[in-house]
C-alpha cells in the first residue's frame, strides 16, 4: 500500500468532487530507531545548519540544471547553510558535512537496486568509486554522535528514494528507511522519477511554509508544509500527476 500514490486519487471529473489531496495528507511512519518526542526529537540548538547536496552532473546519469539552480537559490536563502556542488559533493564530504547539520538537502539522482536493497545509493560525484549507499547510510547514528545540534530533517529530491522490490515491500529497505535510521525523524522522499524543475518547486514552496524566522525549520509541520506545496502544484498541473504526486513525506 504504501507504494500506490493513493492520495493522487480523484473523481474521473475533477469538478465534480474534490480529490483525496484535498481530504488527505500523505504520511509514512517511521522506523523504529533512534528515541524522538512527538514533534521528531528534542529541539535543535542554536548554529543546526543547513546542508545543501547539489550534484547536477554525474558520471552515467543524465544532466540535472533544475538540481543546480534550486541548491543554490535555497542555499542563499538558509543562514549559515553549506553548499556542496557537483565535484565538491563526494562521498568524503557529504558524510563529514552530515554530522554538522540538522537539515539536510539533496539535489540529485539515486539508484534503487530491486536485487539488493541495501545497495541503492545517493549519486553523488564520485558514485562510480565509492557509492553512498542505503547500508552505509543506516550505519551513521548522527543523533548519537552529534553534541551542538540535533539531525531533524532530510529532503532528498532524487527518483526512487522510497523504491524497495516486490520482495522486500513489508521491511521498508530504502534510501528513505535509511536516513531514518541513520537519526532523521523527518525524511521527504519520492516513489518515483522526480523531474528536477517540479521538485525545485515542491522543495522551495515547503521550506517557506516551514521557515520560522530565526534560522531554525517547524520540521513538526513536514507533512502540512509538504501537502501544501503538492497542493499548489497540482493547481498548477493537474495533468498528469505523476508531476505532483512523487514526494511524501516519512516521519513520526
Amino acid at each position: 500500500m504504501g507504494t500506490l500514490p493513493l492520495h493522487a486519487a480523484a473523481p474521473a471529473d475533477t469538478d465534480a468532487a474534490p480529490g483525496a489531496l484535498d481530504r488527505v495528507s500523505p504520511r509514512t511512519r517511521r522506523l523504529c530507531g533512534p528515541c524522538t518526542t512527538s514533534d521528531g526529537g528534542p529541539p535543535a540548538r542554536a548554529g543546526g545548519g543547513t546542508l545543501v547536496v547539489s550534484v547536477a552532473e554525474a558520471a552515467g546519469q543524465a544532466a540535472l540544471p533544475g538540481a543546480r539552480s534550486g541548491a543554490e537559490y535555497l542555499a542563499r536563502l538558509r543562514p549559515g547553510a553549506e553548499l556542496l556542488a557537483d565535484a565538491a559533493a563526494t562521498h568524503s564530504a557529504v558524510l563529514s558535512a552530515l554530522h554538522r547539520h540538522a537539515y539536510a538537502h539533496f539535489a540529485c539522482h539515486a539508484m534503487g537496486d530491486l536485487e539488493r536493497a541495501s545497495g541503492s545509493r545517493l549519486v553523488l560525484h564520485d558514485h562510480t568509486e565509492r557509492p553512498l549507499t542505503v547500508r552505509e547510510l543506516a550505519r551513521l547514528r548522527l543523533r548519537l554522535r552529534l553534541r551542538l545540534s540535533s539531525v531533524r530533517l532530510a529532503y532528498l529530491s532524487s527518483c526512487d528514494t522510497l523504491l524497495t522490490s516486490p520482495e522486500l515491500a513489508d521491511e521498508a529497505v530504502h534510501i528513505v528507511s535509511a536516513f531514518q535510521m541513520a537519526g532523521f525523524p523527518h525524511v521527504v522522499g519520492s516513489l518515483w522519477h522526480v523531474d528536477d524543475m517540479i521538485g525545485r518547486e515542491v522543495a522551495l514552496g515547503m521550506y517557506d511554509a516551514l521557515d520560522r524566522g530565526d534560522g531554525t525549520l517547524d520540521v513538526a509541520r513536514t507533512a502540512e508544509a509538504l501537502h501544501g506545496a503538492v497542493r499548489t502544484l497540482r493547481d498548477t498541473y493537474p495533468q498528469p500527476p505523476s508531476l505532483w504526486a512523487c514526494q511524501v513525506p516519512a516521519g513520526p
